[in-house]
């Protein structure tokens, strides 16, 4: 039998032209990377494209499903976009994975104070009768008891409040309400650093619908996640090539890759 020569793949510039800086070649693969963007390129397209909805009187833009942010949370994104894109990585390169925590500028795990109860309150009058709102109070309840068995935090629901907020009650750390984002979002909530006021575990109405095809209670331990600090699991290269690149600035790894993971 003829001796069987090994195949060697090699890739060539022509010569007479300089090396295009959007191509990258990791081993035996060539790539030819889309021209990078800017982050005021990025927050001009997502400003465009990306749905919004109105909370108390003021704009949120929803990314990543679940997200809202304002315009400078926008613009903070679109920068974060901006380093994640021109980061280029050798396919054999090893890539960080796991549970993902959101950090703080000088890259401490962004938490709640130790031993804090996380209250919170249903407003009842946000959502569209009895029924909607026992819904909420019950799955907010087997939602935060999981919460606490898995994470060793506490939650309190301050019923006495659900009626309404007024200026002199004592507030809780937290709101759930209902809103109408006309489908935009299911859910969304916040992280421990947002500031008081945006501190809101909105719900929306398709949340009730019978074909919603999520689990009502896992939806919540979804965005219970968020409140306690923690950024999607599909952010890390370890996910599908399918799910969208996100910026992974300002996290840090706590776990192994998880692709059964709440977030």
């Amino acid at each position: 039998h003829p001796r069987q020569l090994p195949v060697i793949s090699l890739t060539f510039f022509p010569p007479e032209k300089a090396a295009d800086p959007n191509r990258v070649t990791t081993g035996r693969q060539t790539a030819v990377l889309p021209l990078a963007r800017t982050a005021v390129e990025i927050f001009a397209e997502l400003r465009r494209a990306q749905p919004t909805i109105t909370i108390h009187g003021r704009t949120q833009y929803v990314v990543e499903g679940d997200l809202c942010l304002d315009e400078v949370g926008l613009l903070d994104y679109a920068a974060e976009r901006e380093a994640l894109q021109t980061r280029a990585v050798p396919e054999d390169e090893p890539q960080p994975q796991g549970l993902v925590a959101v950090t703080d500028d000088d890259l401490r795990i962004v938490r709640w104070k130790k031993g804090l109860v996380l209250t919170y309150a249903v407003l009842k009058s946000t959502f569209a009768d009895e029924e909607q709102y026992q819904t909420v109070v019950d799955a907010m309840h087997k939602a935060t008891a999981e919460g606490e068995a898995a994470a060793g935090v506490n939650f309190q629901h301050l019923e006495h409040l659900d009626g309404g907020l007024e200026p002199d009650d004592e507030h809780p750390i937290f709101v759930v309400d209902g809103l109408d984002t006309k489908g935009k979002l299911i859910a969304a909530a916040f992280f421990p650093n947002d500031p008081p006021s945006e501190r809101r575990l909105i719900l929306d109405p398709s949340y009730f619908a019978p074909d919603l095809g999520y689990d009502q209670v896992g939806v919540l331990r979804h965005e219970l996640g968020h409140v306690l600090g923690f950024r999607h699991e599909h952010i890390r290269s370890g996910a599908p090539a399918i799910c969208p690149d996100e910026p992974e600035s300002g996290t840090i790894d706590l776990t192994d890759y998880d692709p059964q993971s709440v977030m």
